[in-house]
């Protein structure tokens, strides 16, 4: 299994990646192509713990699949074929959905139903300017003001 060893000049700072096979682990440093002046030293790079900007896509796409479009598991081909997708239960899926929806409906019912009990329906108001004479009544003024057809 090949390894990839980083090397830098101490004198010009030239940096090399290098790969090795089994057979050349034991290798020392080279020389550096650059300025020959000394061999190179290895320099270490941190494990990368969060692991590579793939893997972290991959799992950011498969978190907005699974919240946004109800993906239970992704089966990717990788070969351009089509790919398995199984989706959660859409029973759930849709109950807690409906669930907050239903609670803000019946919110805006009782908020209706305490308006109307305090300040009557709006058919009793209209009802109420008409009378008083406070709203005109429309219809009656656009049937004067219509031409009469014969």
């Amino acid at each position: 299994m090949p390894i990839v060893r980083t090397y830098q000049c101490p004198e010009c700072f030239l940096r090399l990646d290098q790969t090795l096979d089994g057979s050349q682990w034991e290798q020392g440093p080279p020389e550096c192509p650059n300025c020959s002046a000394k061999s190179m030293q290895q320099e270490y790079k941190p494990v990368a713990l969060g692991g590579s900007n793939r893997s972290k896509a991959t799992a950011l796409a498969e978190d907005i699949a699974a919240q946004d479009y109800n993906v239970a598991d992704i089966s990717l081909d990788g070969k351009g074929g089509r790919n398995k997708v199984r989706y959660k239960d859409q029973a759930e899926a849709t109950k807690s959905v409906w669930t907050a929806a239903q609670d803000a409906i019946q919110g805006a019912i009782s908020a209706g139903r305490e308006s109307r009990l305090k300040y009557g329906s709006g058919l009793d108001i209209l009802q109420k300017s008409l009378k008083d004479g406070t709203q005109p009544d429309l219809i009656e003024l656009s049937k004067k003001r219509s031409m009469r057809i014969w």
